[in-house]
């Protein structure tokens, strides 16, 4: 059994290695980097195990396919700006010609395909789409899962289905998700027109509206480089729930985290993650937080520390 330590100054350094880490890195943030290092003595041996643990979570599983996240990753490193992350690998197939027709992945895997008009699509985890072209328009529909669209420019609209609400797009990059009736639109470049029940939406650069039955419609900007870290082999938490990591880490691994109590489930973490390992990211939780760890044949049971 492993067991964490409560200490929220590693949890701030944690969101400071994420947020060193991501392609929207500014000037900004090396400030405040430098500003938070400076506050304290122990903020930088804080930055300096996150570093640790960020190497070790790259590195715990030996069988090949796998990201491999950069080592000697260190507070040095970050001050002389070498802080770019670095994968190789992953669980992602090359690009493949595809035909119009049903396309799916089990959990775990992630497949890359050209549609018939040109159209770049990379399925997510234990995701079903099926696409066909016609004269007058394309239509995708997504029947579950998540799928990243580079939609080719074409005289004809692109359609997208995902349940009972839909979406319409020319030339654009689309980030969509359907998990049972809960759909997310998120436009990554270009615009797309999103059926409503008053009026269409029309989802500009940057923008997501998430929709579920019984619940109105809701419309935001995400932090981008977070939302589309899956399609590196990757998922970004930013102090999000233990209960809610849990779940999107999930998606991908057949031996599940099951949190055991509502204290652990309601911790708070922040950091990148490879995804399809639940026995690291279970390690680093040990480290991060003031969690117990019990790894079980058919499941990793998380509890808050006695």
């Amino acid at each position: 059994m492993l067991r964490g330590k409560p200490d929220t100054v590693d949890r701030q350094a944690a969101n400071w290695l994420a947020r060193l880490h991501a392609d929207t890195r500014s000037a900004q943030d090396e400030a405040g980097f430098r500003a938070w290092l400076a506050a304290d003595a122990t903020h930088a041996r804080a930055f300096d195990r996150a570093s640790a643990i960020w190497d070790a979570v790259g590195g715990l599983r030996a069988d090949p396919p796998r990201p491999h996240v950069a080592r000697g990753m260190s507070r040095r490193a970050v001050m002389a700006g070498g802080v770019g992350l670095m994968l190789t690998g992953g669980l992602s197939l090359g690009w493949q010609q595809a035909r119009a027709g049903v396309f799916e992945t089990g959990v775990g895997e992630q497949r890359r395909f050209i549609l018939d008009d040109g159209t770049r699509i990379m399925l997510d985890t234990d995701t079903r789409v099926r696409f066909r072209a016609r004269d007058s328009e394309r239509r995708l529909s997504l029947q579950s899962g998540r799928v990243s669209l580079d939609i080719a420019r074409d005289p004809r609209p692109f359609v997208i289905d995902a349940g009972s609400r839909s979406a319409v797009a020319q030339a654009a990059r689309l980030d969509v998700r359907r998990d049972q009736d809960q759909v997310a639109f998120t436009a990554l470049q270009g615009s797309a027109r999103v059926d409503a029940p008053v009026r269409p939406v029309l989802l500009a650069a940057g923008q997501r509206i998430a929709m579920a039955q019984g619940r109105e419609d809701r419309l935001d900007r995400p932090e981008l480089d977070d939302l589309t870290a899956w399609q590196s082999g990757r998922l970004a938490f930013r102090d999000e729930t233990l209960a809610q990591a849990t779940a999107e880490m999930n998606r991908y691994a057949d031996r599940p985290l099951l949190v055991s109590d509502p204290q652990a489930a309601s911790l708070r973490l922040s950091g990148v993650y490879r995804i399809g390992d639940p026995d690291a990211f279970a390690r680093s939780l040990a480290l991060l937080l003031p969690v117990d760890v019990s790894s079980e044949k058919d499941a990793i049971r998380i509890s808050a520390a006695r």
